[in-house]
């Protein structure tokens, strides 16, 4: 399968290279910027295409990777001043976004899919080295969906499928676990600021406590690798907590709060046995 990008961005960059290593065809890149197509051919010993149409014409699969919310603006562009081929094989890759987006190619008997690599791309080279560990979430067409799975167990990815409906709430939880765990440090980190400890140490300091933390939610699940005051059903620490917040991060009081009340659900599946007890720790939040 010749596979082409429309867009030469981190991702394009990222999963070209990924597809290139696999011995997977990436015929080239097109972007806006001349110089980027030729910056993502050279990492992937492609073609930089100097228009869209020829890209177009020479590929099987096009990925279009611009940004998301460019998406379907480039694949209408491309629809009515260039044309699609028949049976041609169109996709994102966007965790948000279903394949609906590229109505304009199925409007003309492309087969249309998101495929969603279920990772980060903040930098190219470690995304490529992370890929080799990374699902992906596939929407789309029955009819060449197993042209895509094939695609995708050949660079030897795990994958799932997903439905159009579903695709919002995928993309949802990617964020919370990836993009808000990120929020999350900020967050402890500036508790640590607060008492005069600086932000690298700081950082440094939590470091280990998140990495364990996930080790143990891998390994028992959730609700068993819990531990913390909220777990133990000390109450007096987390009102001692939610009072030093108040007066000296008030900003921060609200997102205390709200995790505090959903650990108190998460705790009450396995480590607090007590009712009264769960009853008064889901009456001690503040709201900020």
């Amino acid at each position: 399968m010749v596979i082409g990008f429309v867009g030469a961005g981190k991702v394009a960059k990222s999963f070209g290279k990924y597809l290139a290593k696999n011995e997977i065809s990436v015929r080239g890149y097109y972007s806006r910027s001349l110089s980027s197509a030729q910056e993502a051919a050279e990492l992937t010993n492609s073609v930089a295409f100097d228009s869209v149409k020829n890209l177009i014409k020479e590929c099987e699969l096009v990925f279009i990777t611009t940004p998301d919310d460019a998406i379907e603006e480039v694949c209408n562009h491309i629809a009515k001043d260039v044309g699609f081929k028949k049976g041609q094989i169109v996709a994102h890759m966007s965790g948000a976004a279903s394949s609906n987006i590229l109505k304009s190619a199925r409007d003309q008997e492309c087969f249309t899919y998101s495929i969603h690599p279920l990772q980060a791309f903040a930098d190219v080279n470690k995304a490529v080295e992370d890929l080799n560990k990374t699902p992906f979430g596939i929407e789309g067409d029955e009819g060449k969906l197993n042209d895509v799975i094939n695609l995708i167990q050949k660079c030897g990815n795990e994958y799932f499928i997903i439905s159009k409906e579903d695709k919002v709430l995928y993309h949802a939880a990617a964020c919370i676990v990836s993009n808000y765990l990120v929020t999350l440090m900020d967050v402890g980190v500036s508790f640590m600021k607060a008492v005069g400890i600086d932000e690298k140490k700081g950082f440094e300091a939590l470091y280990p406590l998140v990495s364990g933390s996930l080790q143990n939610v891998r390994k028992l699940g959730a609700a068993s690798a819990l531990t913390g005051p909220i777990a133990r059903g000390d109450l007096k620490t987390v009102e001692h907590h939610l009072e030093e917040i108040e007066n000296k991060l008030p900003e921060l009081l609200k997102i205390y709060s709200v995790l505090g009340k959903a650990t108190v659900d998460l705790a009450s599946k396995e480590k607090i046995k007590d009712i009264k007890t769960i009853e008064k720790m889901k009456n001690i939040w503040k709201e900020g």
